[in-house]
């Protein structure tokens, strides 16, 4: 029987580690399943929460690292973006079978590495604001975003989705004020203080969507220190990394037009994913490319506990 490598965490808390295992079967033509020979993968803040099982979608060990991916289809060598993460197999791997559903063509000319690198975090805010924001409410000669976390990966891309969305405010929230200059498309910067109660956002005047990937202390005093607004406020949780919870005070739900929702999968279903990659793809392969790190698989436990360098993207490819 014929082999392939995949990267598999099989101990929660341990590096993934490089192993052989049989090669996924070539499906029947009528299966309405896609072989994918995989080209790259990225390594996003997702992958890493759930192979230390600190993500609601993680599963059982052994665990195959990665959610998805870019390949080219097996006979044909179609350059693909590909989703493992609805069928609960992993991409870390030299081959892998997909449903036919969760193969999107790319575009000639898209970089594998940048595509791998860039679709999961551009899809946090793309899916927040398509899906979870109900833009009727926003208004028509312009509304504003603010991101909290907005000089992380997703943060940044966040920003040039809430402007190609039609932002015409984009306020940014982050503790570097170097790293907050430099990120494009942002208008407005709030520095995080410390404590981060200290934070002022009493002069940010009306707020229509809050894309928040940071969490905890500092989202219940942004919400509970906005000026009172006329207009809704639509705040959108994303990603925890500052904390898993917060105590948001009654005055702040009581006090504002305010709607809070979250984004992920479970949040907007998977059908509605499949409808919005098509232009989400398009929009990434037009955008400028992060910078990247990319490391061969085989040499995945020794890569996995390296840092990032600053607004660095690391990719594995076979």
């Amino acid at each position: 029987m014929s082999t392939t490598n995949i990267a598999q965490v099989t101990s929660w808390g341990s590096p993934p580690a490089y192993t052989a295992v049989p090669a996924p079967p070539s499906p029947l033509p009528e299966s309405g399943v896609v072989q994918i020979r995989v080209l790259a993968t990225g390594v996003h803040q997702l992958v890493r929460s759930r192979a230390a099982r600190k993500h609601y979608t993680s599963g059982p060990l052994p665990h195959v690292v990665g959610v998805d991916g870019v390949g080219t289809t097996i006979p044909e060598g179609k350059l693909v973006y590909f989703i493992t993460l609805r069928t609960g197999g992993g991409s870390f791997a030299e081959v892998v079978n997909v449903p036919k559903s969760y193969v999107f063509d790319l575009p000639d000319g898209a970089k594998p590495e940048a595509v791998a690198a860039m679709v999961n975090p551009a899809m946090s805010s793309w899916m927040a604001l398509k899906t979870r924001v109900d833009m009727t409410q926003l208004p028509k000669e312009g509304w504003t975003a603010l991101i909290v976390g907005a000089t992380s990966a997703s943060g940044v891309i966040a920003a040039a989705t809430a402007r190609k969305l039609g932002a015409t405010r984009v306020i940014g929230v982050a503790r570097n004020a170097t790293k907050l200059a430099a990120v494009p498309n942002i208008d407005v910067q709030v520095i995080i203080g410390d404590p981060v109660t200290s934070t002022d956002f009493s002069q940010l005047g009306e707020v229509d969507v809050i894309l928040d990937y940071l969490y905890g202390p500092l989202v219940a005093h942004l919400l509970s220190t906005l000026p009172r607004q006329r207009r809704p406020l639509q705040y959108v949780q994303i990603g925890t990394v500052t904390g898993p919870d917060m105590a948001l005070p009654g005055a702040a739900l009581r006090s504002k037009n305010l709607t809070i929702r979250g984004a992920g999968p479970g949040a907007w279903g998977f059908d509605e994913l499949n409808s919005e990659l098509p232009e989400m793809l398009s929009f990434v392969v037009e955008a400028p490319p992060p910078k990247l790190r990319v490391e061969k698989l085989k040499d995945i436990e020794k890569a996995w506990g390296v840092k990032e360098n600053d607004g660095e993207r690391l990719v594995f490819t076979p």
